[in-house]
């Protein structure tokens, strides 16, 4: 090995900030929730969706059949439908906005983006720690939404998809999922199946780990009596502090006992799973086939962000693709739940492979996050990382926070997304989202071909 390609700055740089050094960003101003962006496109060790392609077809049965059922004209892009069912929910397009926490920079947008998921007919989830941090119903910051803004921005906007909702061990604490099964204000959409409840069984960013997040003193001081603080609140004053909560425990029994429970404990609500790219996954998708949960979601390891340790983001997980082939292993044994997977997925070819694999839909949030904060220059200040710098972080904050133009940003985005899997839908002759199969992909690496059951593309084996 060259000395130049020795990790010289790395290890100066822990030897300067310590444990700071082991999360990839803390900052007072402009902190963005979008770490690890670099770590997969540096560092690729493993495949992804990029090493597959779709192979269209010359002979297109099914394009002459809609051509006799439209009768009047040729079928073209939009003619494919993009309505779909995912989880108990119809949707308009089988897009999942993630189920998001309380990150500052992310709670800011999230009212505007899920009115944008609620016009664009897709499911909107709301993570864990929304309620404790920013209030239920009342704010507890001026600047930042509570809870029950975000849940009704979607609500009601929104026409069909649903909204999942998530709760931690303070939130259980604090009876947040009976609160909602009991709120006047939620009656209505429990009454039309509209309202899911989420287990957090695990996360793509880190799975295995607690929750992690930044706080300020008060926070920290209002917090230290339910989490661990480090530094100590009360002894140490500093500019920011380290909320640190233990990872849930799971065996096969108390996975089934919660899906159950909750199925029980709450049957007019849409009961999901989501879990990270675990070895024992395939365990994991059979217990919630027999439990009955109504959909469970897969974050591979290239998703989730927050304040993941770089070394979890990096090296902790299986990637996506590794889950798909699980997918295919569970799916042979005849588990047809509905499946939604998530990991650095933000295009319409991402999501058409996706489907054509065997998922029911994608979940994203970092193109959420990134397309509410789509205002004049953000392309250039977020890519070329200027937020880290204070003044710009400061002027972010103060300057350019989100208003209603995210609505409009996060719609165009999700509407980019629609187009493109129309477009490569109907190149593959198809005009169903739902049609999509194996037959339309190709990998350009063989042992990952064998692995999924597609076709390799110098000697197909379908």
């Amino acid at each position: 090995m060259k000395y130049s390609d020795y990790p010289v700055e790395e290890i100066i740089r822990r030897a300067r900030l310590g444990r700071r050094a082991i999360y990839p960003l803390i900052l007072k101003y402009g902190r963005f929730s979008i770490h690890g962006l670099n770590i997969f496109t540096e560092n690729k060790r493993f495949h992804d969706l990029d090493d597959i392609i779709l192979v269209p077809p010359q002979f297109t049965p099914r394009r002459l059949k809609k051509a006799i059922e439209l009768a009047t004209r040729e079928p073209v892009f939009f003619d494919v439908n993009t309505k779909s069912m995912i989880g108990g929910f119809e949707v308009d397009l089988p897009i999942v906005q993630s189920s998001m926490g309380s990150q500052d920079d992310w709670n800011r947008v999230a009212v505007y983006a899920a009115i944008a998921c609620a016009k664009a007919g897709i499911i909107c989830g709301i993570g864990e720690n929304v309620s404790s941090t920013w209030g239920y119903d009342k704010r507890k910051k001026a600047d930042q939404p509570c809870f029950m803004e975000r849940a009704l921005a979607f609500l009601e906007n929104s026409k069909c998809g649903g909204l999942v909702i998530q709760q931690n061990e303070e939130e259980a604490f604090d009876e947040l999922w009976n609160k909602i099964y009991s709120d006047k204000r939620f009656d209505r959409y429990i009454q039309d199946g509209r309202i899911g409840f989420e287990i957090k069984a695990g996360q793509g960013a880190k799975p295995g780990l607690g929750g992690e997040k930044i706080v300020d003193r008060n926070q920290a001081l209002a917090l230290k009596q339910k989490y661990y603080i480090y530094p100590d609140p009360e002894k140490i004053e500093s500019s920011y502090y380290e909320r640190h909560s233990s990872p849930d425990i799971f065996t096969e029994e108390i996975l089934e006992y919660r899906i159950r429970k909750l199925k029980n404990d709450y049957p007019r609500v849409k009961v999901w799973v989501k879990t990270g790219p675990f070895r024992d996954l395939e365990k994991v998708f059979e217990i919630c086939s027999k439990a009955g949960a109504d959909c469970l979601v897969i974050d591979g390891k290239e998703g989730g962000t927050g304040m993941s340790p770089t070394v979890a983001l990096k090296d902790l997980g299986l990637p996506l693709i590794a889950c798909f082939i699980i997918i295919r292993k569970a799916r042979q044994k005849g588990f047809n739940l509905p499946v939604v997977v998530s990991g650095r997925l933000y295009n319409g070819s991402h999501l058409v492979k996706a489907l054509a694999l065997g998922a029911n839909g994608i979940a994203m949030g970092r193109p959420f996050l990134l397309s509410a904060y789509a205002y004049r220059f953000s392309s250039f200040v977020i890519s070329k990382e200027l937020y880290k710098n204070p003044f710009i972080g400061f002027l972010i904050d103060h300057f350019f926070r989100p208003n209603k133009s995210s609505v409009n940003f996060v719609e165009n985005f999700i509407e980019s997304v629609r187009i493109e899997a129309q477009m490569l839908t109907s190149a593959l002759g198809k005009y169903d989202l739902n049609e999509l199969a194996k037959e339309d992909l190709a990998t350009l690496n063989e042992n990952l071909a064998r692995a999924l059951g597609v076709n390799y593309i110098y000697e197909p084996i379908s």
